[in-house]
C-alpha cells in the first residue's frame, strides 16, 4: 500500500514515527505539486491539509490520483477541497478536534486583547508613550461577561471550557439544545438574534457549510449591543463581512478580533486592516505545538489500522465521493 503525505504548510514530524509499525506501507512525502503528481501513481491513500488543497493541488489530485480510495485531512475543515473538487470514489476523513485546544486559546487571546485594549497599548509602546491614563478608562475584563459561542463542536466546547476559567457566563448556539458541559444555556439557531442582543462577546466557531453561509447576517449584527465584541475563528463566509465592517466603522459594536476573512490572504488596502477597533490575525489559530492531546500521527495510525482490517474509519466526513 502506498500513502502520500502532501502538507507543506504544517509541521508533520509525528507522522513518520507513528506509522513506523506499518512495514508494508510505502510512505511518500512530496514537497511540491510536481512531486505530488508523480507520487500519486498507484497511491491508495493521501494525507493532506485543507490549506494545501488549493486549485492546483486539486487538479493534480484528480488527474493523477486514479488509484486513491481514501483521503485523510490533517485539518478539521475541508472547505477548500469541496470547493476545488475531490476525486471520485474516495472516503474522506478529517482531524476534527485535533487543534481545538489551540483554536480555543487563540479565541481567548483575541477576547483578552479586545477587552484589555492591546491595540492601544501597542501603539503606546511603538510611540514610546506611557498611555495608562488614556487606556484604563476604556479597559474591561472577561469576568462576569456573557459569552455567546456560535457552534458547539469540539472547538466551541473547548472555548466554553476555557471561558469558565475566566468566570464568564456561556451560551451556546447549536442545531441541538441538548445540555453540554461548560455551557450555561444552549439555544437553537432560531434564537440567534435574541442571544446576540444579550451578548457581551460573540465567538463564531461554527463549521462552514452551504446552510451556514452568512449565518451571522446583518440583522444578527444589528442586534448586538454597542459595547459588544465579535471574534471569528471559524470561517470568513460565516459572516456578512460588509455588514460587520459597517457596524465597526459606525461604532455600532465595540470591536472585533478576526483570524479569518472572506478573501484570504486579506488583500492590502482592505478596510479591516485600517480599523482601530479591529485585531486581524492571518488565519493562525490552529498553529503551535501538539499540546497535551494526541497528535495527527495517532489519528493517522489509528485509521491505518482500521483501513488495513477493512473496518470503518474514524472521523469520516464524506462516506464516498460521487
Amino acid at each position: 500500500m502506498k500513502v502520500v503525505c502532501y502538507d507543506p504548510f504544517s509541521r508533520r514530524d509525528d507522522l513518520g514515527p507513528a506509522i513506523a509499525e506499518f512495514t508494508s506501507i510505502e510512505f511518500l512525502r512530496p514537497q511540491n505539486v510536481e512531486e505530488l503528481a508523480t507520487s500519486l501513481a498507484n497511491a491508495e491513500a493521501l494525507v493532506i491539509g485543507n490549506r494545501a488543497y488549493d486549485e492546483t493541488a486539486a487538479r493534480t489530485i484528480r488527474e493523477h490520483g486514479a488509484s486513491l480510495r481514501w483521503i485523510q485531512f490533517t485539518t478539521s475543515g475541508i472547505d477548500k477541497a469541496t470547493t476545488f473538487g475531490l476525486p471520485p470514489g474516495v472516503v474522506v476523513t478529517n482531524a476534527a478536534g485535533l487543534r481545538a485546544f489551540s483554536v480555543a486559546e487563540h479565541a481567548i487571546a483575541l477576547m483578552l486583547a479586545l477587552v484589555r485594549r492591546f491595540r492601544e497599548t501597542e501603539k503606546g509602546q511603538q510611540s514610546e508613550t506611557w498611555c495608562r491614563d488614556d487606556v484604563t478608562p476604556r479597559m474591561d475584563n472577561l469576568a462576569g461577561k456573557h459569552l455567546v459561542v456560535i457552534g458547539v463542536g469540539s472547538i466551541g466546547q473547548e472555548i466554553a471550557r476555557k471561558a469558565k476559567a475566566f468566570d464568564m457566563r456561556v451560551t451556546g448556539i447549536s442545531r441541538s439544545t441538548k445540555p453540554i458541559e461548560h455551557f450555561d444555556v444552549l439555544r437553537p439557531r432560531a434564537e440567534l438574534h435574541a442571544a446576540m442582543a444579550s451578548a457581551d462577546i460573540v465567538v463564531m466557531a461554527a463549521t462552514y457549510e452551504p446552510d451556514t453561509h452568512e449565518m451571522l447576517d446583518k440583522p444578527a449584527i444589528d442586534a448586538m449591543k454597542p459595547t459588544a465584541f465579535f471574534v471569528n475563528i471559524g470561517r470568513g463566509p460565516l459572516v456578512d463581512e460588509a455588514a460587520l465592517i459597517a457596524a465597526l466603522q459606525e461604532g455600532r459594536i465595540a470591536g472585533a478580533g478576526l483570524d479569518v476573512a472572506v478573501v484570504e490572504p486579506l488583500p492590502a488596502g482592505h478596510p479591516l486592516y485600517r480599523l482601530a477597533n479591529v485585531i486581524v490575525t492571518p488565519h493562525i489559530a490552529g498553529a503551535g505545538s501538539t499540546g497535551t492531546g494526541a497528535g495527527m500521527g495517532k489519528i493517522l495510525a489509528d485509521n491505518l489500522r482500521l483501513w488495513l482490517k477493512g473496518e470503518t474509519l474514524q472521523k469520516i466526513v464524506i462516506e464516498k465521493t460521487a
